[in-house]
């Protein structure tokens, strides 16, 4: 459920399909709530590129945000930490030690 003049932003893929068999999402979303998506698939970069920027962060050249590294046992405390926008960075996610 979204309030009036909120938005609903499609951020995932199902199966790599854009659509769910007999779902059509507009026919829940009243027309004062805006849809709007994310997708990063036209975003394509060569394999060297991307392991030069790899190389790059290990090396200490590219920061990364990180706003919390939490394990999979404090899924909630992420998801509390994302939820209050405060984070001010990426939170990740782990598998336990």
């Amino acid at each position: 459920m979204c309030s009036a003049g909120g938005i609903v932003c499609m951020t995932g893929i199902l199966s790599e399909q854009w659509s769910v068999t007999d779902f059509a999402p507009m026919d829940f979303i009243p027309s004062t709530v805006s849809l709007t998506v994310y997708s990063s698939g036209q975003i394509r970069i060569d394999a060297n590129s991307f392991q030069q920027f790899i190389r790059d962060v290990e090396a200490g050249h590219i920061h990364l945000g990180i706003g919390g590294i939490f394990t999979l046992e404090e899924i909630v405390a992420a998801h509390q930490l994302m939820d209050s926008n405060i984070a001010n960075g990426k939170i990740v996610v782990i598998p336990q030690h």
